[in-house]
């Protein structure tokens, strides 16, 4: 169970930093899409539906995180007993 909840973290992590990549990017000319090199940006670059793609993953994770937690804390509240 922790691990599904550090592997909801790690989508949450990445899919933030996809997503604010393409809003830097969009609204302020600069960001992680700029530094890296042309070949690994210009994918992303390209395929600007990734966006909501990340954007829905976030909600997602976020979303599964609240009842795994619930989940989490009554296995550990179970076990304490």
């Amino acid at each position: 169970m922790k691990l599904l909840d550090v592997a909801l973290s790690a989508a949450m992590l990445l899919s933030a930093i996809v997503f604010s990549a393409y809003i830097a990017l969009h609204f302020f000319d600069f960001g992680l899409f700029k530094i890296l090199p042309p070949s690994i940006s210009g994918f992303f670059v390209r395929v600007e539906a990734l966006q909501y793609v990340a954007l829905g993953l976030f909600v997602a994770a976020l979303i599964a995180k609240v009842p795994l937690r619930r989940e989490i804390k009554r296995q550990e509240t179970e076990t304490q007993i």
